[in-house]
């Protein structure tokens, strides 16, 4: 029978309340519409690429989403680079993989996880492949090395591993010194309309119900530029409405996504965010101003150069940000 975890570590349970959270109104209440059945993690499958210092530096999130699952499965790849490859000293690397593994398992068994590993030999595709065979998860979560200390063999894990499985995947960045990210603000659940981030806001209702979350829709501005260049003039179009027009509905959408939320069990509010930059940027920049404590994202399951297009957004976010990210797949279109 899988564990129940302490909701008093998620957050309050939903109730009739108001509060103000970064100058937006979080409206929730216990009249919400009840949110569509989505099931609990069963089997969480930890690949840990690198170790927190101590239990104690896990991020709460992720704290959060092993005491939901019932079993745990920790992996430990072990990712020599290529001087260690042509100075054959993939030994080494082994070791440290095995002294990881000890380290994770000491972590879980801490916290009171129902878990089990043994050390895997072969590339990072091979031994994800092999246990999720094995294993049959139903959630991924990675610890990562920090972008500037990975090795090249790290730099498409994400890609990899979402293309690869179409699984839930959390990942979290720790640092050379075993810190994480420990930020205790709102989840920050990113929207555009479409049914991959709906099942995104959903599936965090279900593992963190009763926390606070802002829903950010990233806008784009009026292309200025390149309507003057064409021809057109800015006495011609009224800008002023157009970027209005494009800020009102960036709102609404936002609307739409907080109500998702809140009948998924979340305390929400929306924020919208209009694009200087890239719209990752963008996220990552919002997901700081507020400390969100993860960014939770939808990915469209696409192959080919549509994959790769889309795809770009979630995964410089998982790049750029140390914070906990969940990225939830939809099934793949081809």
């Amino acid at each position: 029978m899988a564990r129940t975890r302490d909701r008093a570590h998620a957050g309050v349970m939903p109730d009739e309340r108001q509060s103000d959270h970064g100058g937006a109104t979080v409206i929730s209440g216990a009249g919400a519409e009840p949110p569509r059945s989505v099931a609990p993690i069963d089997r969480l499958l930890f690949i840990a690429d690198t170790a927190a210092a101590d239990v104690d530096a896990l991020p709460p999130s992720v704290r959060t989403l092993i005491d939901e699952a019932a079993e745990v499965c920790v992996v430990p790849p072990a990712l020599p680079g290529r001087l260690a490859w042509l100075a054959d000293d993939v030994d080494r690397f082994r070791d440290l993989a095995d002294e990881r593994l000890d380290t994770v398992l000491g972590h879980m068994r801490a916290i009171g996880a129902n878990v089990r590993g043994a050390p895997r030999r072969g590339s990072l595709q091979t031994v994800s492949a092999d246990a999720v065979a094995e294993f049959q998860p139903d959630h991924i979560l990675i610890a990562l090395r920090s972008p500037e200390h990975a090795n090249w063999q790290e730099r498409r894990v994400i890609e990899h591993l979402e293309a690869s499985f179409g699984l839930p995947l959390t990942t979290y960045t720790v640092d050379p010194h075993g810190h994480t990210s420990t930020a205790t603000g709102p989840l920050l659940l990113c929207f555009d309309g479409s049914e991959s981030a709906k099942l995104a806001i959903e599936r965090a209702g279900a593992l963190f119900r009763g926390r606070d979350a802002l829903v950010a829709t990233v806008g784009q501005a009026t292309p200025l530029g390149s309507l003057a260049w064409s021809g057109v003039t800015a006495s011609m179009v009224d800008f002023f409405r157009l970027d209005r027009a494009a800020a009102e509905m960036s709102g609404r959408v936002a609307e739409e996504g907080a109500r998702i939320a809140i009948e998924a069990g979340l305390h929400a509010s929306p924020v919208a965010v209009e694009a200087a930059g890239p719209v990752w940027t963008m996220i990552v920049e919002t997901a700081d101003r507020h400390d969100a404590a993860m960014i939770v994202m939808g990915s469209r399951g696409l192959t080919g150069l549509r994959s790769t297009l889309l795809g770009s957004v979630s995964g410089a976010v998982v790049h750029h940000t140390d914070r906990p990210t969940l990225l939830i797949r939809q099934p793949v279109v081809e």
